[in-house]
C-alpha cells in the first residue's frame, strides 16, 4: 500500500446526482457545512450538460468545489469517478440526500457492562467530529491493510454497536471510503445492490473490509425522487434487485444467500465468517 498521496487535502468527497439540483443543497451539501468539511474537498458528479447547467444553477456555488460531467447510470457514474481520481486517492463518495450523520454517543464505554441495559440505554446523536472520523477511516485502513471502509447501514441505537468490524460485511453504499485503485477486478457489473457488489469485490481481493458498526446515516432509503436509478418503477426494480441477487449469488455462493423480505424485495444476505474486529483509541 503506496503511503503518496496524490491530492492537497487529506481526502476527497464524491457526491453522485441526477435530477436533484434542488435537493443536493438542502440534504448532503448542508449537512457536510454544518459538520464544518471544505468545500474545497466536494466534487458532485452529475450524467450530461443538461444536468450539469442545472445544477451550476441551483447548487450554492460556496457548497461545493466543481461539478463534473460523468456517466449516466449508478454503476457507470461509480465506475467513472474511480477512474477520475487518481490511484491512492483517500476517496469518501456519498449520497446527495443525507440528513446527518450520528454515532452511537459515548460508544467508546458502550463495550463495558451489561449488554441488555446498555441496548435500551443507547442513544443515537450527530458525530461530533465528521473530518476526524473520516481521517480515522482511513488511518485504520492503512494499519490493517484493507482499501474500503463504511457505516452501520441503519440509524437503530439497539442493533448498532460500539464495535469496529474487519470481516466480511454489508458496506452500505450512500456513505463509504475507499483507497482508490485502478483494478478491473474492482469494476462494478450491476446497479441494483452495486453496494453488495463492491463489498464482495473489496472482501474477495483483500481479505476483509472495515465496518464501524456505532456510525449510521439519516436518509430516507428508495423513497427521495429523482436518483441516479430515476425512472425505474417499483415493479421494475423489484425485478432488477432480484435478478441482481440471482447474480451476486452464482458468482458468491460460498459467500452468500438470497432472502425475500415481506415487501417483495429481494436481499443478499452474507454467510457468517470468522468474526474480526478491533477497537480505536
Amino acid at each position: 500500500m503506496k503511503n503518496e498521496y496524490p491530492y492537497p487535502y487529506p481526502y476527497q468527497i464524491a457526491i453522485p446526482s441526477y435530477r436533484r439540483s434542488q435537493l443536493i443543497g438542502q440534504k448532503t451539501l448542508a449537512t457536510l457545512a454544518r459538520h464544518s468539511i471544505p468545500s474545497s474537498y466536494i466534487t458532485i458528479f452529475v450524467a450530461n450538460q443538461t444536468e450539469y447547467d442545472e445544477y451550476k444553477s441551483s447548487v450554492p456555488a460556496n457548497l461545493y468545489s466543481k461539478i463534473v460531467i460523468g456517466k449516466l447510470g449508478l454503476r457507470n457514474q461509480r465506475n467513472f469517478i474511480t477512474r477520475y481520481y487518481p490511484v491512492g486517492t483517500h476517496l469518501v463518495q456519498m449520497d446527495d440526500d443525507i440528513d446527518e450523520i450520528v454515532m452511537l454517543e459515548g460508544w467508546q464505554h458502550l463495550a463495558k457492562g451489561n449488554r441488555r441495559t446498555l441496548k435500551k440505554q443507547r442513544k443515537l446523536v450527530p458525530i461530533p467530529d465528521l473530518h476526524k472520523f473520516i481521517l480515522d477511516a482511513f488511518t485504520l485502513c492503512r494499519e490493517k491493510q484493507l482499501y474500503l471502509w463504511g457505516i452501520y447501514p441503519v440509524a437503530n441505537s439497539y442493533f448498532m454497536a460500539p464495535i469496529v468490524r474487519t470481516d466480511l460485511q454489508f458496506i452500505v453504499g450512500p456513505f463509504w471510503g475507499c483507497i482508490n485503485r485502478h483494478d478491473s477486478k474492482l469494476q462494478l457489473t450491476l446497479d441494483e445492490k452495486e453496494n453488495v457488489e463492491r463489498s464482495l469485490l473489496y472482501y474477495t481481493s483483500d481479505g476483509g473490509v472495515i465496518r464501524f458498526d456505532y456510525v449510521s446515516i439519516i436518509t430516507r432509503y428508495y423513497k427521495t425522487p429523482g436518483g441516479m436509478q430515476n425512472g425505474l418503477n417499483k415493479g421494475k426494480r423489484l425485478r432488477n434487485a432480484a435478478a441482481s441477487a440471482s447474480i451476486l449469488h452464482q458468482r458468491y455462493p460460498h459467500l452468500t444467500k438470497i432472502k425475500t423480505r415481506k415487501n417483495g424485495r429481494t436481499e443478499i444476505i452474507f454467510k457468517r465468517q470468522p468474526r474480526k474486529s478491533t477497537t480505536l483509541n
